[in-house]
């Protein structure tokens, strides 16, 4: 080949290789787009969830929750695998014909277990608490209903980036 000949096909090589990085900072712009779309619907979800104090009464008006609701009190999973929830603990408290819920949970991690701030929940007119948990990389919509010794725990984590679709687990965590 000739010096014109490498030269040409050297700018060849870098144009597409031009091309493909601009093809892959367009993807990474849009995936960046919709990644602070999605957190910011549900930063802002979460804000109107948590604006709301929960109800006194259930759905018909005639019946009265009382305080301490069954699910208040702190709950554990001995056996919770790495990134499973290990601990749940729910407060509430009512003022005038309002029950006010908040809950953290705790994910096994090592070498100790990872916090989820406290954050307010929703008394639901079936009798179980909503709270959901927003994190950086991903979301913990949680729905927690209590009989007797145990509580049942039904969490739908959500991935942020939407990398991976959502899964649900159901956790039953025993009073402590």
């Amino acid at each position: 080949m000739k010096r014109d000949d490498w030269k040409r096909f050297g700018q060849g090589r870098c144009d597409k290789h031009r091309l493909a990085l601009k093809q892959a900072q367009r993807i990474m712009e849009r995936r960046s787009r919709m990644q602070r779309t999605l957190l910011a619907v549900a930063f802002v979800a979460g804000l109107a969830v948590l604006s709301l104090p929960a109800q006194a009464q259930t759905g018909s008006g005639t019946e009265r929750i009382y305080c301490p609701i069954p699910e208040d009190g702190v709950w554990v999973n001995p056996d919770a695998a790495p990134k499973e929830i290990s601990r749940v603990e729910v407060e509430s408290r009512c003022e005038n014909e309002q029950v006010f819920v908040r809950a953290r949970a705790f994910t096994s991690c090592i070498p100790r277990d990872c916090k989820w701030g406290w954050t307010k929940g929703e008394l639901r007119s079936d009798g179980a608490v909503r709270v959901l948990l927003i994190g950086f990389l991903s979301s913990k919509d949680m729905t927690l209903k209590a009989f007797g010794d145990l509580l049942d725990v039904r969490v739908v984590n959500i991935l942020n980036d939407l990398s991976e679709p959502n899964e649900t687990k159901v956790y039953n965590l025993r009073r402590k």
